[in-house]
């Protein structure tokens, strides 16, 4: 470039004269600039064609050096010489050559620093970076030989780090950081008249400023000259914690104050760092990792602390995952102290997984009083409380597990189900995706188990998510099974084809026909009544109706008969779409779906036999012989127990009552009651109590019993005394040991003689009863030769004067 300037100027002397001053100068700098632009791209030029030709003949060669250091640094300098070794037979300029030696330098430090990562990536990290690392340990040890203790030393080189990075870089720059507008330099960010004071101290010991140990000295000078306050509070502290506070009054960040050391820009991070120096007690770092450059460093720590970070988070979550299906399978055999130990977890992930293990452990023993309380007996699972069915989902799949074949397993559901009430999430999941499958076997078979958990679990079959699809199949499927005669395979078939979207549309089509309107616009008030009007021999009377009544009204007044009368044609139609337009189908169909909410009873009070939504007879079971009594007695006498006495007393619902049968809970309702000839209402609902009832019944057959079984033994005690012997011709016969033999009496036996005896009381009985009967037939000859008058004369006095010859006698 010195040339070019020569040039440049001998150029504008001979060919601009008679130019201004100005003029001079604009084309001096035009063609310098241009100079400048053509020197920068043939720099760049020669640097690529260097680099390509470094690429062809020599880097491809120390690939393999490099992978060899990778796998295995131990031969450190023997690998390094052979990358040497490589450069130096490159057929390059010598210029070159130098370039490429110090960069392998740097290159074969790095990929040992690789290597040892591989190992152990902790300690490779601590080599770049705090508490390890050439310049840390060197600045830590250099300030205790100075007479500071190592928390003290800690405490320092922690904010060292916060300042210019965890390398300690000597030559960090920070421009206009200054509160004078200077730039902040070096290791402790200097600036304004204490960096000038840095430079002016190096010079003094003939060293370069950028010095390390010039830097770490010019710190202990300040700190016993012109920042001794600074020291003196740094010799004070007692731990790490203290120093790096104290310290922070030397550097004075932002939000410092000499009250609020703490409050220091980033004193967390200078904390930390204090703290793990003082616990390490650092010692200088790999020699040979001294060639990377510090901004290379600086990568290497980032990328080496995000690589260590996920293999840590890696480790941490699977052995979290290990623990977690530990607890979830067998939480006996977790220990918390196995888990405090743990070093691969953090303590959230100990705390965490501590909580699942005692959730577990809980949930354990609820398991197993459940499943014991199976084994005894019937026992009730609410499916809308999530506590209940989480317990119930574990006991039953422990028992399903410890079930051998399929065979076994469905036994064992079964029979969970039927002394539960309850429809595990997996059967629930199974009678899903059975419903939804598009093989008629499978459809059949869920549709079978369907039929049997609706029974034994009603209120959990129509509870579970996705319930509703289930339940419209096996609506479709118990109609077509049972009214219309179809095979399982036939009714799954048509299932199948009515979930179609083309026999949807075809449905569609089919509801909107004039036939189907004009059965849903035709139905009224008689076909819901009709629909409890099922008698004994019905196809399926109603249990909450009074079966087999003449007169059936819907609804308590014209507006509720509307009402109800507006529902059934809602279920009518979307039965007719469940049935694909079959009419049949569809009302068999709304007949059982209305029957689950509409029912008769007889405790309104406005009049019996009447259809209403939720009769307290389908919110109740009915007793073993078939009646709701039950539930009037208990209501007149919990109105009793309140004080009120009525000649008659009702039960309405309300949305209460809905809610609670939707809930699984006992259902409530409003009371009403007859008194003076005036329909009152109680202020408080009344609820049933099956149980009680069930209860009760059974002590009083246990009663009947017990009096039936004390008359029979006072009849054998009777009999017994009466008759010693035996009563009879040729029964029983006592003999001296005191047993009783049957068979025909032996003559001139003790019971030979009764008997003959007995015969002979029979025979006089028998003659004495024909003598009366002759005498009966003269009195009553007597009697009926009587005028009417003297017969009515004479019964008269035989009643106030006792029995007389004519007077009749009772039944003999």
């Amino acid at each position: 470039m010195e040339g070019y300037e020569g040039r440049v100027n001998d150029f504008i002397k001979n060919n601009f004269t008679g130019v201004t001053e100005a003029q001079d100068a604009n084309s001096r700098q035009s063609l310098l600039g241009l100079g400048n632009s053509l020197y920068g791209k043939s720099y760049s030029y020669e640097q690529q064609a260097k680099t390509n030709f470094y690429d062809r003949t020599t880097n491809q060669g120390l690939d393999s050096v490099r992978t060899q250091i990778r796998n295995n640094a131990a031969p450190y300098e023997e690998l390094k010489r052979q990358g040497l070794a490589a450069i130096d037979a490159a057929d390059m300029p010598e210029a070159w050559k130098a370039e490429r030696r110090a960069l392998w330098d740097a290159d074969a430090a790095e990929s040992k620093w690789r290597w040892k990562f591989e190992s152990n990536p902790k300690a490779a990290l601590s080599d770049l970076k705090a508490p390890a690392g050439s310049r840390v340990g060197q600045a830590y040890q250099r300030l205790v030989s100075k007479g500071w203790a190592p928390h003290q030393a800690a405490g320092i080189v922690g904010n060292l780090q916060a300042e210019s990075g965890v390398s300690l870089n000597t030559q960090a720059r920070n421009a206009g950081d200054g509160t004078d507008g200077s730039d902040s330099i070096g290791i402790a960010q200097w600036n304004g008249k204490r960096a000038q004071a840095l430079k002016a101290f190096a010079v003094e010991r003939g060293a370069d400023w950028h010095d390390f140990n010039t830097q770490i000295d010019f710190i202990d000078h300040e700190l016993r000259t012109t920042e001794r306050a600074a020291g003196e509070n740094l010799a004070r502290s007692a731990n790490a914690e203290e120093a790096a506070a104290a310290f922070t009054g030397y550097e004075r960040p932002a939000g410092w104050s000499a009250g609020n050391a703490r409050g220091s820009h980033n004193w967390t991070g200078r904390r930390d760092n204090a703290l793990r120096i003082a616990g390490e007690n650092p010692q200088a770092e790999d020699a040979d990792l001294d060639a990377i450059s510090y901004d290379r460093r600086e990568q290497l720590a980032s990328w080496g602390e995000t690589q260590y970070s996920q293999q840590v988070n890696k480790e941490r979550a699977a052995a979290k995952d290990r623990y977690s299906l530990l607890i979830a399978t067998e939480p006996q055999n977790v220990s918390q102290s196995v888990i405090l130990r743990d070093q691969t977890l953090d303590n959230g992930d100990k705390a965490t997984l501590i909580n699942s293990l005692n959730s577990a452990m809980k949930d354990r023993g609820a398991t197993d009083a459940l499943i014991g309380a199976i084994a005894a007996g019937s026992v009730s699972v609410n499916p809308f409380n999530s506590d209940q069915t989480k317990i119930a989902d574990k006991a039953y799949e422990r028992m399903a597990s410890a079930a051998g074949s399929v065979q076994d397993q469905q036994v064992v559901t079964s029979d969970f189900i039927a002394r539960t009430g309850y429809i595990p999430e997996p059967v629930q999941a199974e009678l899903r995706r059975g419903s939804a499958s598009t093989n008629p076997a499978e459809v059949a078979q869920a549709m079978e188990a369907a039929s049997v958990f609706q029974k034994n679990a009603p209120v959990s079959f129509g509870a579970f998510d996705g319930s509703s699809g289930v339940s419209k199949n096996l609506d479709l499927y118990k109609t077509y099974t049972g009214a219309m005669g179809y095979t399982a395979d036939e009714a799954a078939k048509k299932i199948i084809a009515s979930n179609d979207p083309e026999q949807i549309r075809r449905r569609d089509a089919i509801l909107k026909s004039e036939p189907i309107k004009k059965a849903l616009k035709d139905t009224d008030a008689d076909d819901v009544a009709a629909i409890f009007k099922g008698g004994l021999f019905s196809r399926s009377p109603d249990v909450g109706a009074s079966v087999g009544a003449d007169e059936i009204k819907v609804g308590v007044n014209p507006e509720s008969e509307a009402a109800i009368v507006a529902d059934y044609r809602s279920v009518l139609e979307e039965a007719l779409v469940d049935a694909n337009g079959d009419q049949a189908a569809a009302q068999d169909i709304a007949k059982r779906r209305f029957q689950t909410i509409y029912g008769t009873t007889n405790y309104s009070p406005l009049a019996g036999n009447i259809v209403v939504r939720y009769p307290p007879e389908k919110a109740y079971p009915a007793m073993p012989d078939g009646s709701h009594d039950y539930i009037r007695e208990q209501l007149a006498e919990a109105m009793k127990a309140e004080g009120v006495e009525a000649s008659a007393f009702y039960l309405q619902g309300d949305a209460d009552t809905e809610k609670d049968i939707k809930a699984g809970k006992p259902a409530r309702y409003q009371v009403f009651y007859e008194q003076d000839g005036k329909l009152q209402r109680y202020n408080l609902p009344f609820y049933a109590d099956p149980e009680a009832a069930k209860a009760q019944i059974k002590e009083k057959q246990a009663a009947t019993v017990k009096e039936a079984e004390q008359r029979m033994l006072e009849n054998r005690a009777e009999q017994q005394r009466r008759f010693p012997d035996g009563e009879g011709l040729g029964q029983v016969e006592r003999f001296g040991n005191d047993q009783l033999f049957r068979g025909i009496a032996r003559e001139g036996s003790p019971m030979a003689r009764a008997q003959l005896d007995a015969a002979e009381k029979r025979n006089a009985a028998a003659e004495r009863g024909r003598q009366g009967r002759s005498k009966d037939d003269a009195d009553q000859r007597a009697w009926e030769a009587l005028s009417p008058e003297e017969q009515r004369r004479r019964s008269q006095d035989a009643f106030l004067d006792g029995p007389g010859p004519f007077q009749k006698q009772g039944m003999q």
